[in-house]
């Protein structure tokens, strides 16, 4: 007993179909690559990664120190001014601090400021700045306050 067996040809639609899926898979991949890039960037820059690696445990020493010293900061914006509040860890207001910062954009350096900030009392500093819509990056740098010293980095996103 003999068995015919079939031969299932290849044709132009099996060509069409294994190119569309070839090209699917490709532009898929593309773009969630494209997506989780552009969504989990900070936008942050160094000019030397080696370099900036070698200041890694200065840093993170910094970081903790002043963690420990327990401050709250606030920063709010309105009316073309930064407004920074600082508080020790028992809520009492710091004052007597030297606080000076930069206003970025995250990805370009067009709009970049340099703020020097005065004190209003009641641990409150403010300093001028031009504000167009977008999101905006402030670090400032505090010294004083029993000779702490403070940096932080804040994000913030003013409408237009």
């Amino acid at each position: 007993m003999a068995i015919a067996a079939t031969e299932k040809q290849f044709t132009g639609k099996h060509m069409l179909m294994s190119i569309i899926a070839f090209f699917a898979v490709i532009f898929g991949v593309n773009f969630t690559m494209a997506f989780l890039a552009n969504s989990t960037w900070s936008g942050l820059v160094v000019a030397n990664g080696y370099v900036a690696s070698q200041s890694f445990d200065k840093d993170l020493a910094r970081q903790r120190a002043q963690e420990a010293l327990g401050w709250t900061v606030a920063l709010s914006h309105a009316d073309g001014r930064i407004r920074i509040t600082f508080a020790d860890a028992g809520k009492a207001k710091i004052e007597g601090l030297s606080i000076t910062g930069k206003l970025e954009r995250p990805v370009t350096d067009k709009e970049d400021q340099v703020l020097t900030f005065s004190s209003m009392g009641s641990g409150v500093y403010t300093a001028p700045a031009v504000l167009s819509p977008g999101v905006w990056d402030v670090e400032i740098d505090a010294k004083g306050g029993a000779g702490a010293d403070y940096r932080k980095t804040f994000r913030f996103i003013t409408k237009g």
